[in-house]
């Protein structure tokens, strides 16, 4: 057969060839086949040249003798030895041909004897090209050594271009079809991201959306299967499915995944919650993961699978994991896309959650406003507003109710003695004593610290006051706490709608005022009698006056002077509050403290005194009066954190030092929170002020807190002072406590030195300072310099 008539067949079925190719694999083959079978020649094949560190030929298809692909290593590399045809077609862009394979002296022995073995004479490559660059070679063998003329040459030339053409073809049509492809799971994503969104506009709670969020992705975007799970803080890091949709064939049951660095942390799931970025799995089938959960994804029949974190606060919650029955699924647009969605899903369940935490604010809040945190009973507004209600409902159906006012009465000596825990124990089953007996949904509330308040529906004052013995009795048991017997009784005060009040807050103020005449009878039920709260009505006027004297500037600060014994010198002075009211006159100081500290005064009270007392200060020392004043603190002041911060101030603003004031503390206001007093007093001695417990030998302080207290001195109450020169017991502890101020080294004052016999049955006991009418009466603070000059006593 004429050459050129033999390639020419070539040429024709190889563009036949070219025209049945569905994929380049399939054209690769045929054009092999076609060129051995049509074209008679002995050996065809087709080789890509890899870019790789030993510029290898990589053969993709070969037909011919030998019947399997060539076993050489060929290489299109400068280095390479020898230069074949392969090579040189491949570097050149041009065709090239060898002869005489047999005998060729550059080649190696063993491939001249593969040659004449299998009857391969000569050889022809050809570069097969694609846009511009050499992609491969095309190699033909004959068993003639005369094949390969320059005609047969560009004959062949012309159908490893055609190769080119149709391989480039297949392959633009392949992108086309990629494309479209893309085009169609990114238009799947978007169908599913829009799902997603209607999912999270209907979502209530958390689990809802994640359940309709996966259904979404199933059901509109026909993934395989797609779930979420949470990352747990547990020992094995071990992810939780909280929500899954489509067939998993129990999947989740075997896996066991975890988002650890482990065996069963090795999923895309597992990558994405550690690193915090999307993981994308394609072609599982190809992967060899010895991860225990690989081999079950498989048996599914899962190619692909991408997973997405799910971020809160810049935390990892969980992830979104979609699973694909397609090798190829998740390019990366669709990717993209579905990023977004978990980021929808994430901002969802933040959304939820902050929705959430806000209804539980409000019904913190609401709870709050309308219950007691111990009890768990009505507060006080929503027992007057339970009574409200009572009242409108009894004025509409012509009724009779009841209030009771329930008040612990040794509640402060629970508190006191035992501890707030105590305190808070017997609050709690007093409570639940009171619901168990009423029996009526809210009708128990707790109004007060020690205090509850109890309506009675349609009852008059037979059946009131009947209830009230029995609340009484079943309070009479005491109530055990770790061994300890706690004292339950209550004092119970009753008022009547509508005789005694029409009005909510009348009601409860007016079974408030019965419960004192119960407590005086010994906890025996009262009920109200018109004219037990006129007494009140005056206290609470008083308040408004005191409130508005301390606001004005309408109290006076006295002084009562202080003399060291040993020297008989002045040393300093107590400043005292004094109140003349306008109409009543001068009050008792007894009496207008005590309403300070009922009407919450006390704090205001304390600072209109520091404030005097370091303004006197001033003017003493302009006057050249060195001589401290010390005011007295109370409980509610050794509480207030910014007490040390307020007296900081005092003596920035009148360019002070620290030891102008001295300041006084009852031993019974220390023993109410010693921790907490110890804390305050430690900050006001550092300071640089001197403090004195005063009245002591009243509050029963241990010897070893004492011992802690960074105080300077102790003024023994006047109540001992006053006795130990007719009562022997008394000088004992005057005494007494005299040799153990000095064995902590603190200095002693006495109170109450009513005169020079006092004073010298103090000095001979070791008494330091003495204060009382013997050296000077209470006295206006602006006439101590005159006083002084007139007096006895030396500075």
């Amino acid at each position: 057969m004429d050459a050129r008539d033999r390639v020419l067949r070539t040429l024709s079925a190889g563009s036949r060839a070219m025209l049945r190719a569905t994929d380049e694999q399939q054209l690769l083959d045929q054009m092999c086949r076609v060129i051995v079978e049509d074209g008679g020649y002995r050996l065809a094949w087709v080789g890509y040249a890899r870019h790789d560190a030993g510029s290898s030929v990589e053969v993709q298809a070969c037909t011919g003798n030998p019947p399997q692909r060539p076993q050489r290593q060929f290489s299109w590399g400068d280095q390479t030895q020898p230069w074949t045809t392969v090579t040189r077609a491949i570097r050149t862009g041009k065709p090239c041909t060898g002869r005489k394979l047999a005998s060729d002296p550059d080649l190696p022995q063993e491939w001249r004897e593969e040659n004449r073995k299998f009857g391969l004479a000569a050889v022809s490559s050809f570069p097969i090209t694609l846009d511009g660059a050499v992609l491969g070679n095309l190699s033909i063998y004959s068993s003639d050594e005369d094949a390969f003329t320059p005609d047969e040459v560009e004959l062949l030339a012309r159908l490893a271009d055609d190769l080119s053409f149709g391989i480039s073809n297949l392959r633009a049509r392949a992108e086309r079809d990629r494309q479209a492809a893309e085009l169609a799971r990114v238009e799947r994503a978007r169908r599913t991201v829009s799902a997603g969104n209607r999912a999270l506009l209907r979502a209530q709670d958390e689990a809802g959306l994640l359940h309709d969020m996966v259904r979404a992705i199933v059901d509109v975007g026909g993934y395989r299967v797609a779930w979420v799970g949470y990352a747990q803080q547990d020992e094995g890091k071990t992810i939780q499915p909280m929500a899954i949709a489509g067939e998993d064939q129990g999947f989740f049951d075997i896996a066991h995944l975890s988002w650890g660095d482990n065996e069963f942390g090795q999923s895309a799931s597992s990558t994405a919650i550690r690193t915090g970025k999307a993981c994308v799995g394609r072609n599982l089938l190809a992967e060899a993961r010895p991860a225990p959960w690989h081999d079950e994804a498989l048996k599914r029949g899962f190619a692909a699978v991408s997973s997405f974190p799910l971020r809160l606060e810049q935390k990892v919650l969980g992830c979104m994991s979609i699973i694909a029955l397609e090798t190829d699924a998740f390019g990366q647009a669709e990717v993209d896309v579905l990023a977004e969605m978990a980021e929808d899903l994430a901002f969802g369940i933040a959304t939820l959650r902050t929705r959430a935490a806000h209804q539980e604010a409000e019904q913190t809040i609401q709870r709050l406003a309308f219950y007691d945190r111990l009890t768990g009973l009505p507060n006080h507004q929503r027992f007057t507003g339970r009574i409200l209600q009572a009242v409108e409902s009894a004025r509409a159906r012509n009724r009779s109710f009841a209030v009771l006012m329930l008040g612990v009465d040794h509640f402060r000596e629970v508190n006191e003695t035992l501890g707030y825990t105590a305190g808070d124990h017997l609050l709690c089953k007093i409570a639940e004593r009171l619901v168990q007996e009423v029996g009526v949904e809210e009708a128990v509330a707790r109004c007060g610290e020690a205090e509850f308040g109890v309506l009675l529906a349609r009852a008059d004052a037979e059946s009131a006051l009947r209830m009230a013995r029995k609340l009484s009795l079943l309070l009479y048991d005491p109530i055990e706490m770790d061994g300890l017997m706690l004292d339950a009784r209550a004092s119970i005060g009753v008022a009547l709608y509508p005789g005694q009040g029409t009005d909510p807050e009348l009601l409860i103020r007016r079974a408030t005022i019965a419960m004192q005449p119960s407590r005086r009878a010994g906890g025996t039920p009262t009920i109200y009698a018109g004219g037990l709260d006129k007494k009140g009505a005056s206290r609470l006027s008083l308040m408004g006056d005191l409130h508005r004297a301390i606001q004005n500037d309408e109290l006076m600060l006295y002084c009562q002077p202080k003399v060291r014994m040993a020297t008989e010198r002045i040393c300093g002075a107590e400043a005292l509050v004094r109140w003349n009211h306008p109409k009543l006159g001068m009050i008792s100081a007894s009496e207008f403290i005590s309403l300070a500290e009922q009407g919450g005064l006390i704090n205001p009270l304390t600072d209109w005194v520091m404030h005097a007392a370091f303004r006197e200060s001033y003017a003493w020392h302009r006057l050249g009066l060195d001589v401290p004043l010390a005011v007295n603190l109370s409980t509610r002041d050794l509480r207030d954190p910014h007490l040390p911060e307020r007296i900081c101030g005092m003596i920035a603003t009148w360019g002070a030092e620290p030891d102008w004031v001295q300041f006084e503390l009852t031993e019974s206001a220390l023993m109410q929170d010693p921790q907490g007093c110890l804390e305050r007093l430690t900050q006001l001695k550092d300071l640089g002020t001197e403090l004195y417990i005063d009245d002591f030998g009243t509050g029963y302080s241990s010897l070893s807190y004492l011992q802690r207290l960074p105080v300077d001195a102790i003024k023994i109450d006047k109540s001992f002072v006053e006795d130990m020169l007719t009562d022997h017991g008394s000088e004992v502890i005057v005494r007494s406590t005299i040799d153990l101020a000095h064995n902590l080294d603190l200095q002693v004052v006495a109170e109450g030195v009513e005169n020079r016999d006092y004073w010298a049955r103090l000095a001979q006991s070791g008494c330091d300072v003495a204060q009382g009418y013997e050296i000077s009466k209470p006295i206006p603070a602006g006439e101590f310099k005159s006083w002084q000059a007139q007096s006895n006593w030396k500075l």
